[in-house]
């Protein structure tokens, strides 16, 4: 197969994209479809978006499922609507499935990093984007959030300002793939991981392969694999067990909450939800929950979780239109 020269870039991915996701995939085209990829900056990043745009119709029911099955305390899942069975991707469903993304879109964002350049990108609420790295490591960044990045000979230094990103490493023994952010460290060598920085603390979370962190202030440090996560409190790094296949959900335009303080919910829902969320009371955001829901469904969500918790919603009358959770009296 070739791609059509003269078709934007995405397309191109996603001609690319409903072949290698149609079954067996002979020689020839792997090749070619390598050498497509590596022609420009542009067609890598396109591909990662059209992988990204397909993984939203592949989120784990098993992984919801298991946070209403682990849950002890209040559980919300908004009803979601009729699932769909894709198993073969077609061209005119892939670019009808692009079409329908919406305002909510992950943007693709082609880089080509020149050598020793530092890079500033910054998303706004809502907003998920995708860069292909010069050395074929690929990041998506979440809402809200705010990425420095640094690719040079010797090299791979990436700075987290704010946010949440998460990090698909292409391995490369000769430079340590570093991220820094809120008084955290992570070092990785092929491996994919997120690093969040939330109200509480930065955190890391390990999808594939392992990952040192380091408490920069303490020099503590700690390697962590898959299915763990690490996170700085109080200048200690705590370690968790968590599952691998909910790390960085928010990439398929999902959340997934389990046993955790409102508070930590609605801080992470601020991030893709313009209106915003405030808690009225410190007792409130203490409260724990789970719940699993999509970015569209957040409306619904939120109507559910303070309901359940025994409280109400307030709209605020102001320029930014904020949503505040009540308890009832």
């Amino acid at each position: 197969m070739t791609a059509r020269n003269d078709a934007p870039p995405i397309e191109q991915a996603l001609e690319w994209l409903a072949l290698r996701c149609g079954g067996p995939v002979n020689a020839a085209d792997r090749r070619a479809f390598e050498a497509w990829r590596a022609a420009s900056p542009d067609h890598a990043a396109a591909y990662a978006e059209a992988e990204a745009l397909w993984a939203r119709l592949d989120w784990s029911e098993a992984l919801n499922q298991q946070s209403l099955g682990d849950a002890q305390t209040v559980s919300v899942v908004p009803a979601r609507a009729p699932s769909r069975l894709w198993t073969t991707p077609s061209r005119r469903g892939l670019m009808a499935m692009v079409a329908g993304v919406g305002a909510l879109a992950m943007t693709p964002l082609a880089l080509q990093l020149a050598g020793g350049e530092r890079r500033r990108f910054a998303t706004e609420v809502g907003e998920i984007r995708h860069l292909s790295l010069e050395d074929g490591s690929r990041v998506s960044l979440g809402g809200r959030s705010v990425l420095a990045t640094r690719v040079d000979e010797g090299v791979r230094h990436m700075r987290l300002d704010a946010g949440e990103a998460f990090f698909d490493v292409a391995r490369d023994e000769t430079r340590v793939f570093t991220v820094v952010g809120a008084g955290l460290k992570a070092e990785a060598l092929g491996t994919a991981f997120e690093v969040r920085l939330g109200a509480l603390g930065p955190e890391v979370f390990v999808e594939e392969g392992r990952v040192r962190v380091t408490a920069i202030a303490a020099g503590e440090q700690t390697v962590i694999e898959a299915g763990e996560r690490a996170a700085l409190r109080g200048g200690v790094l705590k370690r968790a067990a968590i599952n691998p296949a909910g790390v960085a959900p928010w990439r398929r335009q999902r959340f997934s909450f389990i046993d955790q303080p409102l508070s930590e919910v609605v801080a992470e829902v601020n991030r893709y939800y313009r209106p915003g969320v405030t808690i009225a009371s410190p007792q409130l955001g203490a409260r724990k929950v789970t719940a699993a829901f999509t970015i569209e469904q957040i409306p619904q969500a939120l109507e559910s979780l303070v309901q359940e918790l025994n409280g109400h919603l307030v709209r605020r009358r102001n320029a930014d239109g904020e949503i505040q959770m009540m308890l009832k009296s």
